[in-house]
């Protein structure tokens, strides 16, 4: 394990002994961070950075003001609590279809990139996505609606079947 891998985790076993839980298996890693099962059935994500968790939990914000869990019949986790010191998310572990991972995500106002990275970067998603795209434009529209537009747009954290 990593030195930033091993300080998340220990800020992810604080977070689970101050809410009177345990972790369990890890059960999701990446750039963000990394992600426990609890033995309360919930996910607990640790941040690599306090602006990732910030981001993030500003994004799960605005899903809960506008109550939208569910979006083109894909499940979007509750959360059930957040700690501002320790850079942790505790949410709802959701089963596909399903959308998740908002720390790359924008509030308010697209990212702004050239229309050349913007061609190319559709290209990969067609290819990722196949007969499936059309869908995931659909979730990133209802979702740009609402003020949240999605960067890291992959099959990981847009996961259709």
């Amino acid at each position: 394990m990593f030195e930033w891998q091993e300080e998340i985790r220990g800020r992810i076993e604080q977070y689970y002994r101050d809410h009177d839980n345990n972790i369990a298996d890890q059960i999701g890693f990446g750039y963000d961070g990394l992600v426990f099962e609890t033995t309360a059935d919930t996910a607990i994500k640790g941040f690599k950075h306090e602006q990732l968790y910030r981001n993030e939990r500003d994004v799960y914000a605005r899903i809960d003001e506008y109550d939208l869990y569910e979006v083109r019949g894909c499940r979007i986790p509750h959360v059930f609590g957040t700690d501002d010191e320790l850079w942790c998310i505790e949410m709802e572990i959701v089963s596909p279809p399903f959308v998740l991972d908002f720390a790359g995500a924008y509030l308010n106002f697209p990212p702004e990139y050239p229309d050349d990275v913007m061609e190319t970067w559709r290209a990969e998603k067609r290819e990722q996505y196949e007969d499936d795209w059309p869908w995931v434009q659909e979730i990133m529209s209802d979702l740009a609606s609402i003020g949240v537009y999605l960067a890291d747009v992959k099959p990981g954290n847009i996961t259709l079947r």
